[in-house]
């Protein structure tokens, strides 16, 4: 019975880990969902920078379709400069959803990191009940 104890403490923290990616993956797979679907793609004109910690962060600044003034803070792919500018795609629903538009380089690399990480974790985390439970009976 101590083995059994001892097993399901050691792979229950790994299912922990891949219940926080998946919950990562989810966020960002609805976000580029939901921006592809309804987003509204707009100039944003630097504002100012600030450090966070040791981290420069560059703020832009654009107005919504409500005519509401929003503010990025993050980098993307300059397409203007004097003054600097860059494309922020939002969704008008929650328009506090927002992302950059990246150029052609990171959308690969994105889209890697999604199939190669993101994907596997997620199955291996549902797999990890019915698998666990599989184990743990044949133990008995």
């Amino acid at each position: 019975m101590d083995t059994l104890v001892l097993l399901w403490v050691t792979a229950y923290t790994p299912f922990l880990v891949g219940c926080a990616l998946t919950h990562i993956v989810y966020r960002v797979t609805v976000d580029w969902w939901l921006l592809r679907r309804r987003g509204i793609t707009v100039l944003a004109v630097y504002k100012d920078s600030d450090y966070v910690g040791e981290v420069l962060v560059k703020r832009y600044s654009f107005t919504d379709a409500a005519g509401e003034e929003r503010t990025f803070r993050r980098s993307g792919r300059l397409v203007a400069t004097d003054p600097e500018r860059i494309e922020v795609t939002y969704d008008p629903c929650a328009p506090k959803r927002m992302t950059a538009r990246n150029g052609p380089v990171v959308r690969t690399l994105s889209v890697l990191a999604y199939a190669l990480l993101g994907l596997p974790v997620t199955a291996a985390t549902a797999a990890y009940p019915p698998v666990s439970l599989i184990v743990l009976l044949s133990a008995l």
